[in-house]
């Protein structure tokens, strides 16, 4: 753990992970067990109204203000970002951290479509996004991909890459038989969501029905656009096929990750997400995309299989590759276990250490 003479120097800002809906909020989760002191304001809850959540975060804005106003041990802010609101959010508390309490600020960024997240951005936008990046003492971004944008794009100083953190799990038992099973359950867990890659997921079940059929199952875990997922599933005829679980955690998550042969997550944007992750750590392969910081924990042919965005082909392939050939998905899985180790707490925390010794 990190020891209490400097966790307790150290201040964090992010969503709330208390009721989170993945993300931000399931790493912090994890890294809450980090510190022998958690020193922590959510900035943001996944739930409720626009109204609700804006007093939320004013509420949480004013607490920031007086825990740096009568805590004088805190000397390090740890904020952990994305893109849109939660950009605008964290550039309010960055400001006051930085401008008005004169506090080292570490800028974690999670998201995976920060770089379209600038380009769409009007002018001033744009100049905020500068200004809030550069302001910090230090950057962490969550794959070597990413590392690298930050620093060539914006010119940014002191970037450091940490991987993302999940629990170790271990594979258990049920990918022991997998070349005698005829049918293949594979899953999906994330935002429902175009951009998620659900979407073209069930296209490519419907267009291959025939084909697919009787050696498929699909269970989907989420949030989102869950009525027009529902539409698409009963409108192509996938009941039989496809299950929606709804949004899930805790056992219920759990059993879906144990008793599923392949994870898929066939997305346009991501960092390096945690749901992946989570699945590698219960030793199963990954079919995705080769995208964000993908690339640097999936490998085709090793532990997954990667396509491009959008790629139907790609993903029938994919697909068609383990249920032809069952018997690799215990090879690859057992991969995948090794592969997640990487991002163990055990793993992170020093990285995470020493960057905080370094600005105290």
């Amino acid at each position: 753990m990190i020891p209490k003479s400097i966790a307790r120097q150290v201040l964090l800002v992010g969503p709330d992970y208390r009721g989170h809906r993945g993300g931000i909020g399931a790493l912090l989760d994890v890294h809450k067990d980090l510190y022998e002191e958690f020193n922590f304001i959510p900035s943001h809850r996944p739930y409720g109204s626009s109204i609700t959540k804006l007093l939320f975060f004013l509420w949480q804005y004013c607490r920031l203000f007086w825990v740096l106003l009568t805590n004088r041990r805190i000397k390090l802010v740890h904020i952990h970002s994305s893109k849109d609101g939660s950009f605008y959010r964290k550039f309010l508390i960055g400001c006051m951290v930085k401008l008005v309490f004169r506090k080292k600020t570490i800028n974690h960024i999670h998201s995976g479509n920060y770089k379209r997240f600038y380009d769409n951005s009007n002018p001033v936008s744009k100049k905020m996004i500068r200004f809030f990046l550069q302001m910090n003492d230090v950057t962490i971004a969550v794959s070597e991909s990413w590392k690298n944008y930050f620093e060539t794009f914006f010119r940014l100083k002191n970037v450091y890459k940490i991987n993302n953190t999940v629990v170790a799990h271990g594979a258990g038992d049920m990918n022991t038989n997998n070349s005698k099973k005829d049918l293949i359950c594979f899953l999906y867990l994330g935002l429902i969501h175009p951009n998620k890659g659900i979407f073209d997921l069930l296209k490519v079940l419907g267009d291959h029905k025939p084909e697919l059929a009787s050696r498929i199952k699909l269970y989907i875990g989420g949030n989102g656009q869950t009525a027009q997922l529902s539409e698409i599933i009963e409108r192509a005829g996938l009941g039989d096929m496809v299950e929606f679980k709804g949004w899930v955690t805790g056992p219920e998550k759990e059993k879906l990750l144990e008793s599923s042969d392949v994870f898929v997550l066939p997305s346009y944007y991501e960092g390096s997400p945690v749901a992946l992750l989570e699945a590698m750590s219960y030793g199963k392969p990954v079919i995705s995309t080769i995208v964000g910081g993908i690339p640097e924990v999936v490998q085709s042919g090793f532990n997954g299989w990667l396509s491009c965005p959008g790629d139907h082909t790609g993903l029938l392939n994919a697909l068609l590759y383990y249920v032809n050939d069952p018997e690799n998905i215990k090879m690859h899985g057992a991969r995948s276990l090794q592969m997640a180790s990487d991002y163990y707490p055990q793993a992170i925390e020093p990285r995470l250490e020493s960057v905080y010794s370094s600005l105290l």
